[in-house]
């Protein structure tokens, strides 16, 4: 509840919420002392240390409290975010991936919602190591997700699945609008110009989409499937030439 007040309101506000709380809960207890237990009225000395002594303690010790928990909250975020993120590309990884994706399948199973999975795989991306070395392959690694992410909605998830290929989650999304919104992608990556100290290279991308019309399965065999289609759309996309966006030949039933 702390951290809740903390992150909306911030630290002053709260410390003087806690200050004039500790003023009052000190106001009433001294005063049911004086009045039901000594049976006297409350003396202006005992006002004076009633009143004082949480005003001037409660923000000193409150301050330096609030301070820490902030900036554990902060590291811990900071943590969350550094083991939920590739170091490279800057995207997801493929172990926060798999979770959104999982959430993702259960919410597809409860509540008959459509969700569409991408994965993308730089073509050629070999040649680029050969030819001008991996410090280059890393820059078009990194440019590549900076164009993903700049385009992927709020919703959807943009992660690095594992070397030059990345995974796109786009829930809500079906199969036809998925190609829409995936054919736009892959002609945005098409017009990038990955710019190296000897070269200006072009970046194509493959692209191959599943997007499950009903789930019966549990969610771990849904999972499997649904990757499976996707890289073997994947593969048909390699296989027609490269710099296209294919789907299974198969739906996931």
């Amino acid at each position: 509840m702390i951290k809740t007040c903390l992150k909306r309101f911030g630290l002053w506000p709260v410390v003087a919420a806690v200050t004039l709380i500790s003023v009052l809960a000190s106001l009433l207890i001294s005063a049911l002392v004086h009045y039901f237990v000594l049976g006297i009225a409350m003396p202006p000395a005992a006002w004076a240390l009633t009143i004082g002594c949480p005003l001037l303690l409660a923000p000193t010790m409150s301050v330096g409290t609030f301070r820490l928990l902030l900036k554990l909250d902060h590291a811990h975020e900071q943590l969350r975010v550094i083991s939920d993120t590739d170091y490279l590309t800057g995207a997801y990884n493929r172990r926060y991936f798999m979770e959104r994706l999982h959430d993702e399948v259960e919410r597809c199973a409860r509540h008959g919602l459509p969700f569409s999975l991408a994965l993308i795989d730089i073509d050629d991306f070999k040649a680029v190591n050969d030819g001008h070395g991996h410090s280059a392959g890393d820059e078009v690694l990194r440019q590549l997700a900076l164009t993903c992410m700049s385009e992927a909605r709020s919703i959807d998830t943009f992660a690095r699945f594992g070397g030059e290929e990345f995974a796109m989650l786009l829930p809500q999304t079906g199969l036809s609008e998925a190609l829409r919104w995936l054919d736009r992608l892959r002609d945005r990556v098409a017009q990038l110009r990955v710019e190296l100290p000897d070269a200006s290279l072009g970046v194509t991308v493959s692209i191959g989409v599943a997007s499950p019309a009903q789930l019966l399965r549990p969610p771990a065999a849904e999972i499997n499937a649904v990757l499976r289609i996707a890289d073997e759309a994947l593969y048909r996309a390699k296989r027609e030439g490269k710099n296209r966006v294919a789907t299974p030949l198969e739906t996931v039933d």
